[in-house]
């Protein structure tokens, strides 16, 4: 289990703001371009404000996002919103390299022409974990959990909506994936995925970089990391 634990959410923020502005910078480096899937939450929220700073070559990222609800883009609902309110409107990334999910949209329609504007790989996917153990908008039970396409749109009966989301195909053909998780609520859920229990949607992500705080990372054996 591939962590880096930091002493509180805000420190988890800032480790990974930095160390997504040093893997920007090399994949520019190297490809030209990076190609990063954001994500909802409150840790990337703190992220995002850690970002506006830093040294990022923003001319030439490429925006996408992990999932998203089923909302316009001006809800504070929204996935979109929030990195644009957050990150996107203060930094130079040019408006046609952000790609938004169009949750307002028929959603089985919007996952399909989503799916078609991805580009082949992705250099980053970052995630976070809910309680429950989703990721993405892929909750315990659904039929996401079983999607073989890029983009699903999934039916999320415990929250009586639908959500578009990455598949765990999707996912895992990125280059990296980044789970930001904390708080002690996690704890729990996150000792059971190390100890190898599959139940979780979480598990489904193949190697991933856990940003982790100490209150989330309590229960973890030392012997995994």
């Amino acid at each position: 289990m591939r962590r880096r634990v930091s002493p509180t959410p805000q420190a988890v923020a800032e480790d990974a703001a930095h160390q997504l502005a040093q893997l920007a910078r090399e994949a520019v480096t190297a490809r030209g371009a990076f190609h990063v899937a954001l994500s909802g939450g409150s840790t990337p929220k703190l992220m995002y404000a850690a970002l506006r700073p830093l040294t990022v070559p923003w001319h030439a990222v490429h925006v996408y996002f992990s999932d998203e609800r089923t909302v316009g883009p001006d809800d504070e609902q929204s996935n979109y919103h929030t990195a644009r309110v957050g990150l996107l409107d203060h930094v130079d990334v040019p408006p046609e390299q952000v790609h938004r999910m169009e949750g307002e949209r028929n959603p089985q329609q919007a996952a399909a022409d989503y799916a078609r504007l991805l580009p082949r790989q992705l250099d980053l996917v970052l995630l976070g974990m809910g309680d429950d153990g989703h990721t993405a908008s892929l909750f315990p039970g659904t039929d996401g959990l079983r999607a073989t396409g890029r983009v699903v749109a999934n039916e999320v009966p415990q929250l009586d909506t639908w959500r578009l989301s990455f598949s765990y195909p999707e996912i895992n053909a990125a280059r990296e994936r980044w789970l930001l998780v904390t708080g002690a609520g996690k704890a729990g859920v996150l000792a059971e995925v190390q100890a190898g229990q599959d139940r979780y949607p979480v598990a489904g992500v193949h190697d991933p970089l856990w940003f982790l705080d100490e209150a989330a990372a309590a229960q973890l054996t030392p012997d995994a990391g």
